[in-house]
């Protein structure tokens, strides 16, 4: 092996090479930036600091070296190096550290009227979102704030995680799951909390001969059938019930109304995949028919609903106001696929009393058929409204 600083005579072209591997290299930009420096003051600019940088080849390059505790933190924005300066401050002092994210239902007012009253460094990143620290514990709260709901993680110590989620919490009701909107072809899509103050009541369903609604919830998320059917006309609570079986249950739900995003396959694989577990299909009169009349859509829902792609745990929900299960391709609700075919209908009087003296409201009057909407919403004069196409969501 040759050593260089021995005097050995080496060939021409090779000493040439390797005397103008041992000079700096100055950049491109080092020559542009001299150079426009020198047409504008006459000379150097006297803001330009000058750099050399010397190829990975050069012999008189000092040698780079790393310890084993050295590491680079790979940041794409502040919040990313302000975190991960926390968290590599955590672990040289051995800590142990956890993370716990949830989200509240709070708009930006409450939220900030909430920050104020912390003892925590506020280091706001974005317009909506930021990071409170505690410089004493290496631990902080990240927050992002949307329009009726806040998403909160918080990392640090066992004792600080659950003192900032207990105080959070107490303030403020925890979303426990959440409809996912898909509105674009894309897979575009938004989230909404499911809210805990819109249950429904067992007297809304009189049809269930009196099993409890909870009784109902758990049978259906715990058969191995993933098909339900709701039929029934407008205002007669089938969009309630949904929300309901969500809010018991705690599993969030994947939701669109548009027929162009059915007809593509991205949302049934984000639903197999994903931690959705719900599906809900509402306003489904055209979905429904049989395959032999033209319904293209159909061989999706058998496949995912008790086909080939079946997830375990992934449940579909069809909403219809069909008026007869004659409409529907049988394949769909054959037993061991469909849990159960569930009529929703209009209340009687009698039915609509004992509804309205749970919930203490008023009954106008007396009618052969009263819907839930009818019970829950009394108007002196009921506008007339649009067809309703966005009800689930």
């Amino acid at each position: 092996m040759v050593n260089m600083s021995d005097d050995i005579p080496l060939p021409g072209n090779l000493q040439r090479i390797l005397d103008k591997l041992s000079r700096p290299h100055v950049s491109k930009r080092y020559r542009a930036i001299r150079s426009k420096g020198s047409k504008k003051f006459g000379g150097r600019s006297r803001r330009f600091i000058k750099k050399y940088t010397h190829d990975s080849f050069d012999v008189n390059a000092p040698e780079i070296t790393m310890s084993s505790k050295d590491i680079f933190l790979g940041a794409s924005d502040v919040g990313d190096y302000i975190t991960g300066q926390i968290m590599f401050e955590r672990n040289e002092q051995e800590l142990e550290t956890v993370h716990v994210e949830f989200t509240i239902i709070a708009d930006s007012a409450q939220w900030r009227k909430t920050m104020a009253g912390m003892d925590l460094r506020r280091m706001q990143l974005r317009e909506n979102a930021g990071l409170l620290i505690n410089d004493e514990f290496a631990s902080y709260i990240g927050y992002e704030v949307h329009s009726s709901s806040v998403v909160v993680r918080l990392y640090g110590g066992t004792d600080f995680v659950e003192h900032w989620h207990d105080k959070i919490t107490d303030e403020y009701e925890e979303v426990k799951n959440v409809i996912e909107w898909v509105y674009n072809g894309d897979g575009s899509s938004i989230e909404i909390p499911v809210r805990g103050d819109k249950a429904p009541i067992d007297e809304m369903y009189p049809f269930l001969k009196g099993e409890l609604l909870s009784d109902y919830y758990d049978r259906f998320m715990h058969s191995s059938a993933s098909i339900l059917l709701l039929i029934g006309p407008p205002g007669t609570g089938k969009t309630t019930f949904i929300r309901g079986l969500l809010q018991h249950s705690e599993v969030s739900a994947i939701v669109t109304y548009d027929t162009a995003i059915l007809s593509k396959d991205h949302i049934f694989a984000e639903f197999i995949e994903g931690d959705r577990n719900v599906m809900v299909i509402e306003d489904a009169d055209n979905f429904l028919g049989a395959r032999t009349d033209g319904n293209d859509f159909m061989h999706k829902f058998l496949n995912v609903g008790d086909g080939l792609v079946t997830a375990v745990n992934k449940k579909m929900i069809f909403s219809t106001n069909l008026p007869s299960i004659k409409d529907i391709d049988p394949a769909l609700i054959r037993p061991g696929r469909c849990f159960d075919i569930v009529h929703f209908d209009n209340l009687t009087q009698e039915q609509a009393i004992v509804l309205a003296d749970k919930v203490g409201v008023p009954l106008d009057g007396e009618r052969d058929k009263w819907s839930i909407a009818d019970v829950f919403h009394k108007q002196v004069e009921a506008p007339r409204a649009p067809k309703r196409k966005l009800g689930f969501v």
